[in-house]
């Protein structure tokens, strides 16, 4: 059995990481070869970051304020 514990950046860590592969995979398609990890990472955090970003905080504050109610 796993031990799935919850941590709140692991959680986001991983989010990122998902978000940079499925990036660097829609890419990699356009042109018809790998573009790399390296130029993947690079051009999501310029291209993606900061929306990414305000959407994580966003949805920790709703659920922030959901738990107090």
């Amino acid at each position: 059995m796993e031990n799935k514990t919850t941590n709140p950046l692991t959680d986001l860590v991983r989010s990122q990481e998902e978000e940079v592969e499925k990036y660097k995979w829609i890419e990699s398609e356009k042109e018809g070869r790998d573009i790399g990890t390296d130029r993947a990472i690079r051009e999501w955090l310029q291209r993606h970051f900061s929306a990414w970003k305000r959407f994580q905080w966003r949805k920790e504050v709703d659920q922030a304020l959901k738990s107090d109610i």
